[in-house]
């Protein structure tokens, strides 16, 4: 064995052992936890360290409930919100309960963990037993079972002393989550963990901070041993991403990595970014995402075959990251829509709504950063790509031996302490990493939404691999290494964001671009085929003469197709009859050019919800979304001069000032 296997074999043995102390430390916790659940004396027996007797307890003068110490009630109030009362029961599971819910069997399974205790604090007693001839006691009065009546005003009284509660808000399920004062907490499922001055807390789940933290399905804890360099695993995963055979080598595996980094922490970010895998089929992406579930274990929500329903209702109210293999645009449209939308809503944190059977609406709010991974773009709207790092993927070589798996036992426990304890107090060098890319990637042309979605990766795999180490690794994350990005990622480079047209953009390209139905037999099939067919100049500026398509043809076509083609100097006409002004007043009134095309687009029409069948404008929000266009002069909507005559009908319409629109940037 050479030096450096046995170097490496050093290090995996040394993480090997490190792994069976933490597990051994979490069995020991689990086995502690256990023993104290157990800890429920017979009702007869006296409780805490002043021996209280059943239903001899002191109530607290507010809520009621027992204040003894040794005597609390493993069931606790939570709150209350119209019919429903919520508690955690004493399994310190969260539990929503209506009033008929307050059953003697009801109220046995909320006491499953101890079920001495509603016998003590609500004693039924026996009748005692006397002898009838010597008037002796037989048997004196025994506990029997509980006053349910007694214990429900408990706990009525309680949930209602305790307050509003609404778990779509207030309630945090597992993942990282932050507190009040801006620093990171983590929920584990059993328990939740921060960082107090490098040194590991951990703490009981339940209401902290207003906040309640309900016991659940245990997730990896984070690694609680010191991590020095040459056991990182960010720097072994970024060694196996650089194994796929990217599009942009010395962007793509940092980017993947920050997105881990990303979605270990989702529920803390303000912002979660998404990525997006494309690829052919032999591109590595389903043996990707084989290493990204070992990564994440449970922590991970994967599917091949999900809907946007599904997903949202097995997350609950976890912050656990979210990725789906096959995401094709050629699927059910409907249920791609809604999982885009539901990435959408998740990556700010934005409260989506539904109605429930019973009359009922509820809420959710996901926190979560997805992963893609499709053959084709299924991402087309501007505000979904501008959501989205898009990473692109070749064929792999054959000849290539495959990248090892990632070690599922270490890595992820690993990830989630490296971002934890680099998050800073109250986030501090969270927010400096992602102000300095978030700069950098202004000077590549980037706007305020590319920002937050490249910056977040950025920052989060700077903060996995630490200035130095990145920097021996050749992804520019030390202090002024930074600048580099504004080339790496500049915003002219970047497909996906050439193609996030604004809304009014992809509108107008849409009308131009779609094939006019009653055209089937022409030399033209879409309405800007049209238009560019009665140019009288080439592109080198020499005369087409006569044009291909004559003007008066044209306009007769696009008329027939619902749409009107005017010139500037008619779209002025009835104003300057009226105001008895001349061609050149009219036209600067209006911001209009001397010469060039005007498209009419009506304001209703059958035959243009027609034309944009399909599209998200088909139901009539054509006229709005034209309305969008930033640009002065593009769009022009006065009332003094849109209303045109179009297909035998006048109307009003929306102009599109096509020389302008063509000159107008894209972004």
């Amino acid at each position: 064995m050479t030096g450096h296997n046995l170097a490496d074999s050093t290090k995996k043995t040394a993480a090997g052992k490190a792994a069976v102390v933490v597990e051994m430390g979490k069995a020991a916790r689990d086995i502690e936890r256990q023993r104290k659940s157990r800890e429920d004396p017979h009702p007869m027996i006296p409780r805490g360290p002043d021996k209280v007797l059943a239903g001899k307890w002191t109530p607290d003068l507010v809520s009621g409930m027992p204040t003894d110490p040794g005597c609390e009630c493993p069931v606790q109030p939570i709150g209350f919100e119209g019919p429903y009362f919520y508690i955690t029961d004493s399994r310190d599971q969260f539990r929503t309960l209506k009033a008929a819910d307050f059953t003697q069997r009801g109220i046995q399974e909320w006491f499953s963990a101890t079920p001495n205790y509603p016998d003590w604090l609500a004693p039924r007693w026996s009748k005692p037993v006397y002898d009838k001839k010597t008037d002796e006691l037989v048997k004196p009065s025994e506990i029997v079972s509980f006053e349910v009546d007694d214990i429900a005003k408990l706990i009525f009284r309680a949930c209602s002393v305790a307050g509003f509660f609404s778990p779509d808000n207030k309630m945090r399920g597992r993942g990282a989550w932050t507190t009040n004062d801006g620093n990171i907490i983590y929920h584990a499922g059993d328990a939740l963990w921060s960082v107090k001055g490098g040194q590991w807390e951990r703490k009981k789940t339940g209401v902290h901070e207003g906040k309640l933290f309900p016991r659940l399905a245990t997730l990896a804890e984070p690694w609680q041993k010191p991590i020095p360099d040459d056991v990182n695993p960010a720097v072994k995963l970024l060694e196996i991403f650089r194994k796929w055979n990217w599009t942009r080598p010395n962007v793509d595996p940092e980017l993947l990595l920050g997105w881990i980094g990303c979605a270990m922490i989702g529920g803390a970010l303000r912002w979660r970014s998404s990525v997006l895998l494309l690829g052919d089929r032999s591109t590595g992406k389903s043996t990707l995402q084989e290493n990204l579930l070992r990564l994440f274990g449970d922590t991970l929500m994967q599917s091949s075959d999900p809907t946007a329903a599904f997903i949202y209702q097995s997350m609950a109210h976890d912050s656990r990251p979210v990725a789906l293999d096959e995401l094709e645009p050629d699927g059910d449209a409907s249920i791609l829509r809604k999982m885009v939308h539901l990435m959408r809503t998740s990556s700010s944190g934005a409260i989506g709504g539904r109605g429930g059977q019973s009359g009922q609406a509820t809420q959710f709010q996901m926190r979560s950063a997805f992963l893609f991974s499709a053959i084709n773009n299924p991402l087309h709207a501007a505000q979904d790509m501008s959501r989205c790092a898009v990473l692109r993927l070749k064929p792999l070589n054959p000849d290539q031996a495959a990248p090892a798996p990632v070690d599922e036992i270490t890595t992820g426990p690993m990830v989630l302490a490296l971002m934890m304890k680099a998050w800073g107090d109250h986030g501090h060098n969270f927010k400096w990493e992602l102000e300095r890319f978030t700069k950098a990637l202004k000077a590549g042309g980037h706007d305020r939404r590319g920002c937050d979605t490249y910056g977040t990766l950025l920052a989060c795999a700077s903060m996995m691999l630490g200035h130095e180490l990145g920097s021996k690794l050749g992804c520019a994350f030390g202090p002024d290494e930074e600048r580099e990005w504004s080339e790496r990622l500049a915003a002219d480079l970047l497909p996906e964001v050439q193609n996030a047209k604004p809304n009014y953009r992809q509108c107008v390209d849409r009308i131009l671009t779609s094939a006019v139905r009653i055209w089937r037999n022409s030399s033209h099939n879409t309405i800007g085929q049209a238009i560019y067919l009665t140019r009288t100049q080439d592109e080198d500026g020499k005369t087409i003469d006569p044009p291909v398509l004559d003007r008066g043809t044209a306009k007769r076509d696009i008329n027939m197709a619902g749409f009107g083609l005017f010139n500037t100097h008619e779209i002025v006409a009835g104003v300057m009859r009226r105001d008895k002004i001349n061609l050149e007043t009219a036209l600067q009134r209006f911001g209009l050019p001397k010469a060039g095309w005007v498209l009419a687009v009506p304001n209703s029409s059958t035959k243009v919800a027609e034309h944009l069948d399909g599209s998200d404008w088909a139901n009539g929000s054509w006229s709005d979304a034209l309305r969008q266009c930033p640009i002065e002069g593009v769009i022009i909507t006065d009332s003094a001069i849109n209303r045109h005559t179009i297909d035998g009908t006048q109307t009003r319409c929306t102009l599109i000032v096509l020389d302008k629109y063509h000159e107008a940037p894209e972004r």
